[in-house]
């Protein structure tokens, strides 16, 4: 298990800083932050997917007695699913009235959010156009396909298609539509930490996969016969240079052509010995930590690839919580709380947080009403964070739903919220702030048309 770390009081940074002076990484910190400042016109994307559905009404809790009041007649004590007010970590929307309170493991995440480095964008969900409790339930208005299913629900989200058949992803297909500004590049500018995902998926644009550990090469033969690791370079080259005789091999020996050659920029940066990056992920060995922190060593390597616009997708998994869900959600929320503060402080020091947007995307939200497992069941619209130097944090966008079983942002019972923000409207905010023309939008969310308002204003 990690151990959590409270972000670091003024005496522990004094001394980080002396530490830091004394071993020269102080310099190269100062050295990068400036290169930052001069380099050429450069935006980043990074979408952390949280697979499985994370709980939102157990990551923002009404905060003001009468409104935990009710939250907690329905999540009760012995519900196996109430967190108690007094562990709650107060936060105050700059436009709302009432206070929220951030799960207790999530105290990094209120550091952001009161730096103003952190926007939330409240009850977002797929959504085929506008809907109301009546037209849902009476009158007939279509729902995304297999609205409660995970697979379906992954695929539409990330494909920014409700119908859930689309393969290409609507980061794919921002990248589609950025490539003149990428001319030169000696990688492709999509890029995942985990496998091929349709997120990362363009209609153009091929994605790179790149693993969470600090690695991309042909597996090493070993310390005592390295000699073999340049033998089967040439070797596989030589076999690549061979004549083909069909169109599929031709395909083959492309994508592994241009694989080796992605190799032999990324993976020199990734074992770059002067990084300033790995510092800031010291002592977070977690899958969504490793992530964030090769994609930062790829943004720190920025000049060699030559990229100027980028967009990264990290996963974490497991927040399909049924059953037990306190102490499990407790551990991902605190491992993404540590991930997210160490990725958003090494962006600071390289001199791009202004330059760099992280958000959040989830399956969908999760009931309020509890389940007979001391979990929750599947839901619909979420919380969602956006994070950077560029994001007008500090603030809540979007209406909070009402917390009424059955009232009239209830699809149902059981407190499954009906979105009031679609995944277009929150994706256009994002899409523009990277570049994408007005004109473009209909390309990266085929369904735009069907929301009045796409800019939520949470991007600077």
């Amino acid at each position: 298990m990690t151990k959590r770390r409270p972000p670091l009081a003024s005496p522990q940074r004094r001394l980080l800083l002396q530490a830091l002076a004394a071993s020269g990484l102080l310099g190269a910190i100062e050295r990068n932050v400036a290169l930052g400042r001069n380099a050429p016109d450069y935006k980043a994307l990074v979408c952390v997917y949280l697979q499985g559905g994370n709980d939102g009404e157990n990551t923002l809790i009404p905060y003001d007695n009468r409104a935990y009041a009710n939250y907690a007649s329905i999540r009760t004590p012995t519900s196996g699913l109430n967190i108690a007010h007094a562990d709650l970590l107060p936060i105050q929307p700059a436009h709302l009235t009432t206070p929220f309170g951030f799960h207790p493991a999530c105290a990094p995440l209120k550091t952001l959010f009161e730096r103003k480095s952190l926007a939330v964008v409240a009850n977002v969900g797929m959504l085929v156009r506008p809907s109301t409790k009546a037209g849902l339930e009476t009158q007939g208005a279509p729902r995304p396909a297999n609205l409660f299913s995970h697979a379906d629900q992954q695929l539409a989200l990330q494909s920014g298609d409700y119908t859930g058949f689309n393969r290409i992803g609507w980061g794919g297909r921002i990248a589609d539509k950025l490539v003149p500004l990428n001319a030169g590049a000696t990688i492709p500018p999509l890029i995942s930490t985990s496998g091929l995902r349709t997120f990362a998926s363009g209609q153009t644009s091929v994605p790179l996969t790149v693993p969470e550990y600090a690695l991309l090469e042909l597996s090493s033969s070993g310390s005592s016969q390295q000699s073999f690791d340049a033998l089967r370079h040439v070797a596989l080259r030589e076999i690549l240079a061979e004549p083909t005789t069909n169109v599929y091999e031709d395909v083959a020996k492309l994508y592994s052509k241009e694989g080796l050659a992605a190799a032999s920029v990324v993976h020199p940066l990734l074992q770059n010995p002067a990084s300033i990056v790995p510092p800031f992920f010291a002592g977070l060995d977690t899958s969504v930590a490793r992530q964030l922190r090769t994609v930062a060593m790829l943004i720190e390597g920025r000049q060699q690839t030559q990229l100027k616009r980028q967009v990264f997708y990290v996963n974490q998994g497991g927040y399909d919580t049924h059953a037990e869900q306190l102490p499990h959600q407790h551990q991902l929320l605190g491992d993404l709380a540590q991930a997210l503060y160490a990725f958003q402080s090494a962006m600071a020091a390289l001199g791009t947080v202004n330059d760099v947007t992280t958000f959040t995307l989830s399956d969908f939200g999760r009931t309020l009403k509890p389940a007979s497992a001391k979990g929750t069941d599947h839901g619909w619209g979420n919380y969602a964070f956006v994070i950077g130097g560029a994001v007008k944090g500090g603030d809540f966008y979007g209406t909070v739903p009402r917390p009424i079983l059955n009232g009239p942002d209830d699809l149902g019972q059981d407190g499954r919220w009906i979105p009031t923000i679609s995944l277009e409207q929150y994706g256009a905010t994002l899409a523009r702030w990277l570049g994408i023309a007005e004109a473009d939008l209909v390309y990266v969310f085929p369904n735009i048309g069907a929301f009045a308002r796409t800019n939520l204003g949470f991007m600077a």
